[in-house]
């Protein structure tokens, strides 16, 4: 199989929605699909192409895959396996990364390894790496309005909303073709790629402008088979039609060329969605598709003495239908699920960046460097962001709980005092430090599970901790947070003041 890798870097907001409806919050998927890279290769391609067009994206021998996303360090993410659950009342995972110790594969266990009692949920949010990074595409809403032509006003009753995907994230994507097809065309698709191109909706706005490089990367490998079971996770979504050519969310053996073999239900984790993906050419949508969403987990019972390599090999090439559009990508037996609890890789060291060059040693220069007081207003004022943020977000959960505003909620004066100390104290020697003296496990400050921080908020439509919720926003350079030791520290201290100063009236 021809195979090449390509790195995506959103340069602009870009939407890709989750489906076609106009009713409703507008919500874009968390991943680049496929579709928009094979539609803007066709706007480039087709018409020159000629009867080769048909091969190139009709076909399925030719197969554009979904971007799935990229952490800092370069590792992809991979829609977590719906197999992996957690006790309800504890995140899998902190500081953008996943907790083995609090993670159990239903695959292989019948209940919490290690939480017995509690009630598990099952893992749904975000994108797993090898090495355990949990990885969540950042997201923002914006409010429009529709401009009437004949009077360049605001036009009565056209208010929506677009939920995009950040500008600056990276994405990975594979284009890959069957051994028949010419390398001249899969080298003249990828061409038609590289640069800057347009994906997404709303491209001549001001969403979806992104730059695709081509890269050096390898697919994951599948681990030790488990007996007679054959574990397929999905990458994508998956489209599978019956014998009659209908479309069905009931997966067979046969769909995956094991025709003797046996799917065990019990072992076996899916959801499914249906959507009718919008077809620009046409000015219409295409057939509504029914797919069994990615991150579903499927094991099959295999017959014996079967070619195990031969299967995996047909696998690689896609199952069922639109595979030209990345659907049907699976993970046959992956290292990841061979466990009852999951077994990341070593974390991947970070690219460092050129150190810069040493500042001459001069009595004026060590002064004027002191004299330097910017530092310390940014950080003021980053931390009046984010109290006005806190306080709308606590206020915004106070009126969903019905609490008084008068009675205490949220964390108390005490416990902000508790997390102003520590940004003073000797945990505070590096930006780092002190984030993981405030969050990392059960020595933590601002523990998930700690009265006042353990209340639900909402941000979107996402609903979590108010621990996790500080976490993320608290990140060293995160939001507009200084990352600088001196600069991170005065932050925290300032914002914990601003935050504990007024509760003793009882007010947020």
């Amino acid at each position: 199989m021809k195979r090449i890798a390509l790195d995506l870097e959103l340069l602009e907001d870009a939407v890709f929605s989750a489906r076609s409806a106009t009713e409703g919050g507008h919500e874009s998927l968390d991943r680049i699909p496929g579709a928009t890279l094979l539609g803007a290769a066709a706007a480039r391609l087709y018409d020159d192409l000629g009867d080769a067009a048909f091969t190139a994206f009709h076909s399925g021998r030719v197969r554009f895959g979904d971007g799935l996303p990229l952490s800092e360090t370069g590792e992809v993410g991979y829609p977590v396996p719906r197999c992996w659950h957690h006790p309800k009342t504890l995140s899998p995972g902190v500081t953008g990364r996943l907790l083995a110790r609090r993670i159990t594969n239903f695959l292989h266990a019948d209940g919490l390894v290690g939480h017995a009692e509690a009630q598990p949920k099952q893992l749904r949010d975000g994108y797993a790496t090898e090495s355990g990074r949990w990885l969540k595409p950042r997201h923002d809403l914006r409010i429009k309005t529709a401009i009437e032509a004949s009077t360049g006003r605001a036009a009565e009753g056209q208010l929506f909303g677009y939920d995009a995907l950040h500008r600056g994230q990276r994405f990975r994507a594979f284009l890959e073709a069957d051994e028949a097809v010419e390398a001249d065309l899969l080298e003249r698709i990828a061409e038609a790629l590289t640069g800057e191109v347009l994906l997404g909706r709303s491209r001549s706005a001001e969403y979806g402008r992104t730059r695709i490089t081509r890269t050096e990367a390898e697919l994951p490998r599948s681990g030790d088979p488990a007996g007679d079971r054959l574990t397929l996770w999905l990458l994508a979504d998956l489209a599978l039609v019956d014998a009659y050519g209908q479309p069905t969310l009931q997966p067979e053996p046969g769909h995956f060329g094991v025709d003797d073999g046996e799917v065990l239900w019990d072992r076996t984790f899916l959801r499914a969605r249906r959507y009718s993906p919008w077809n620009a050419k046409r000015g219409g949508h295409d057939r509504e598709r029914l797919v069994l969403e990615a991150g579903g987990v499927i094991t099959l019972k295999a017959p014996k003495g079967y070619d195990r390599e031969g299967l995996i090999a047909r696998l690689g090439r896609g199952v069922g239908l639109y595979r030209e559009a990345g659907l049907g990508r699976l993970w046959p037996d992956p290292p990841l699920l061979a466990g009852r609890q999951p077994e990341f890789a070593p974390a991947r060291a970070a690219p460092r960046a050129p150190a810069p060059p040493p500042s001459p040693s001069h009595p004026l220069i060590a002064w004027l460097e002191d004299q330097d007081i910017g530092w310390k207003q940014r950080a003021e004022e980053a931390a009046r962001v984010f109290v006005e943020d806190y306080r709308r977000l606590i206020e915004a959960a106070r009126r969903l709980n019905g609490i008084p505003q008068q009675a205490d909620f949220g964390p108390s004066r005490s416990q902000w005092g508790t997390v102003m100390q520590t940004a003073k104290g000797p945990a505070a020697t590096t930006a780092l430090a002190l984030h993981r003296a405030l969050f990392d496990g059960e020595g933590g400050v601002i523990k998930e599970t700690g009265e006042g921080w353990s209340i639900e908020v909402r941000e979107g439509e996402q609903y979590r901790t108010l621990a996790i919720w500080l976490c993320e926003r608290l990140r060293p350079g995160a939001c507009g947070n200084p990352d600088s030791h001196r600069g991170y520290a005065h932050f925290v201290r300032t914002l914990a003041r601003r935050i504990r100063d007024p509760i003793s009236q009882r007010k947020v």
